[in-house]
């Protein structure tokens, strides 16, 4: 009988041994905890329109008694009105709600309708699409649409900013245009077959005596390989800040994307958000080579052998969020768009970093996040036409085409 057939009890070191347990980092005993869960479904069916307005304004001002007027500015105990559910400004005379100048300006639906979309929106593990949401909430699909986009674009404008200083780690990943229909589901790898030998001729260059023409070695394996990429093709960027303490993961996280991941796109990122006391842990990948002069520290792994290099050297909390975000791409939003990948990969970034807050704490900290940012600059008048006209990329803003109908279209008439 051998080891991974034998009985438990005995033979669970040796069980061990063969099939490791992954190292246990507490999350999972903290999302079953009675602290993770402090706010429900429950407690927004109680919230009337009034306990909505205020508790927002608890969560973006501070308080609900005291505020910044939008318009002007001014900061005082201004007038509110009980029936209008707004405030008049001391100063300027003009009457505003907690949503004025926000991404949530002029809104049709209730707030206790957004805040229940918004929360379960916030608390799906890798996300949830709009169409489920639409289902759950009865609500039009463009409603729900431009809302979960407009919580997206939020993050993206307050979340994913800051420069960052510590230990990060870095890495890159295809998220777009790379075969994935062929290499879904499919076991990657080389396998045990030897690799074919090439022939001795071309291993140096030689002149033919009678044409003259000369025979030179092999274009080594990822010659040409820019121009044989798809036209679509993305690389998602990422950087993580390690947390202090040890065992609990990253505590940052800031994303781009790019076409290539190339010396240029990566030191422009890490130039972006990260300061020159930084250590940068990469893998081997030769794009990261200027690092060590730039920063504090660099360290690489080659993955082709492990995982850690000797001195500890590992990405692996940036390959954990590129799992992530795999996850979300092709099992929750099935492969968004180029033109709002960014938008996708910083509510990622957000889910990672709000990780072990509990559900009442992560919905507040969304919409403090969210109504920070001003007005929507991508989603105003998105139902009457008026879309954003480029994808965001960190070599600079690149026009891109929409998958929906295009301008202009009419049904046709009925025969």
């Amino acid at each position: 009988m051998t080891s991974a057939t034998l009985p438990l009890g005995g033979a669970a070191t040796e069980e061990r041994k063969l099939f490791p347990l992954r190292k246990r980092t507490g999350t999972a005993a903290f999302h079953l905890s009675k602290e993770a869960v402090d706010f429900g479904a429950e407690d927004l069916e109680k919230l009337s329109e009034k306990q909505a307005v205020l508790l927002l304004a608890d969560t973006v001002w501070g308080s609900t008694k005291e505020m910044s007027c939008p318009h002007c500015g001014t900061f005082d105990a201004h007038y509110f009105y009980s029936r209008e559910l707004r405030w008049k400004c001391k100063c300027c005379d003009k009457k505003f709600s907690v949503t004025s100048k926000t991404v949530f300006a002029d809104h049709k639906l209730s707030l206790v309708k957004i805040l229940k979309i918004a929360y379960s929106w916030a608390n799906g593990a890798a996300g949830k699409p709009a169409l489920q949401l639409r289902r759950d909430w009865k609500v039009g699909y463009p409603t729900v649409f431009t809302l979960v986009h407009k919580l997206r674009e939020g993050l993206l404008r307050g979340f994913n900013v800051g420069v960052l200083c510590g230990v990060q780690e870095m890495d890159g990943m295809d998220i777009n245009g790379r075969r994935y229909r062929e290499k879904r589901n499919k076991p990657q790898g080389g396998g045990g077959a030897p690799k074919p030998r090439i022939p001795p001729h071309l291993l140096k260059p030689q002149v033919d005596p009678e044409t003259g023409e000369i025979h030179g070695p092999p274009k080594p394996p990822k010659y040409d390989k820019t121009s044989k990429q798809p036209e679509d093709r993305r690389i998602l960027l990422v950087m993580r800040q390690r947390g202090v303490a040890k065992g609990k993961g990253a505590v940052a996280t800031r994303i781009a994307v790019a076409k290539t991941e190339s010396a240029k796109t990566v030191t422009e990122m890490a130039r972006r958000y990260a300061s020159a006391e930084s250590v940068f842990c990469s893998d081997e990948d030769t794009s990261y080579a200027a690092f060590a002069r730039l920063f504090a520290g660099h360290k690489s792994v080659a993955h082709s052998r492990s995982y850690s290099g000797p001195d500890g050297a590992n990405n692996n909390q940036a390959e954990s969020f590129n799992w992530r975000m795999r996850r979300a791409a092709e099992g929750i939003y099935l492969n968004p768009s180029n033109k709002y990948l960014k938008d996708y990969a910083a509510e990622q970034a957000w889910r990672e970093d709000t990780r072990r807050l509990s559900t009442g704490k992560k919905l507040k900290h969304l919409f403090r996040v969210v109504l920070s940012v001003g007005l929507s600059a991508f989603w105003r008048g998105y139902s009457h036409g008026k879309h954003r006209e480029e994808e965001l990329l960190i070599e600079g803003n690149s026009p891109a085409k929409g998958r929906g109908r295009p301008k202009g279209w009419r049904p046709k008439p009925p025969r």
